[in-house]
């Protein structure tokens, strides 16, 4: 596997550096009530003066874990798929490994931001969206109507049936055309989160994604033009 995914550690180190330096960037203007804090021991934050990721924070994460999901599952059929070029299977390993730290972090974030509810506190609702936001110490839920949510660019069952099927240069084919149009899709719901979210970790997330999934649609968009 080291071997395949050689051409890609360069843009991997070069995309994990752009989403350090931006998540440092943005924490140096961001005011420390707008970080998750776990709680400490025998104390949790104080609901008064604690602020929470909004609910378009909360719902880029609650859609892009899934989204991300799917984006293993149509890899891992691609590398199990025989007669599969080495620049596509090595590809399909960086999404893997890429995609699965991020699925990751973003859960790591959810968990810090449950932990930070204070003794009491109580999830808030997703009517917090186009209007009031949840008072501190709710964590907006009901994301499911969310624009986030929607998961653009997701493969259907039947798609991801055939490529399951297929083998070779078909496999390569439907594989580069499905995670083109998966990776679209991201980049929609990573531009909101750049553009609506409030928390630095959501926009720093989102921007990796802008950055990341472009790299990787002209990757995929050359190997399908020189595909057989």
């Amino acid at each position: 596997m080291r071997s395949r995914i050689a051409a890609f550690g360069v843009v991997l180190a070069l995309s994990t550096a752009i989403v350090a330096a931006g998540a440092v960037g943005l924490s140096l203007t961001t005011s420390e009530e707008s970080v998750p804090q776990a709680a400490s021991t025998g104390a949790r934050t104080d609901a008064a003066t604690a602020a929470y990721p909004t609910v378009e924070d909360h719902c880029y994460i609650e859609g892009m874990i899934p989204h991300h999901e799917q984006a293993l599952a149509l890899s891992g059929l691609v590398l199990d798929a025989s007669g599969v070029r080495e620049r596509t299977r090595a590809l399909a390993e960086f999404i893997v490994a890429d995609q699965t730290a991020e699925i990751e972090t973003m859960r790591a974030w959810q968990n810090a931001w449950r932990g930070a509810i204070p003794a009491g506190g109580s999830s808030g609702g997703h009517d917090g969206h186009g209007g009031a936001q949840p008072a501190a110490g709710a964590v907006p839920t009901g994301c499911g109507d969310h624009p986030h949510t929607q998961m653009k660019g997701m493969a259907s069952a039947e798609q991801l049936a055939a490529l399951d099927a297929a083998e070779g240069d078909a496999a390569e084919r439907l594989f580069l055309d499905l995670m083109i149009a998966h990776h679209e899709g991201a980049l929609e719901m990573a531009e909101s989160a750049v553009r609506e979210g409030t928390n630095a970790y959501v926009r720093s997330s989102g921007k990796h994604v802008l950055v990341e999934q472009q790299r990787e649609i002209a990757a995929m968009t050359a190997l399908l033009a020189e595909a057989p």
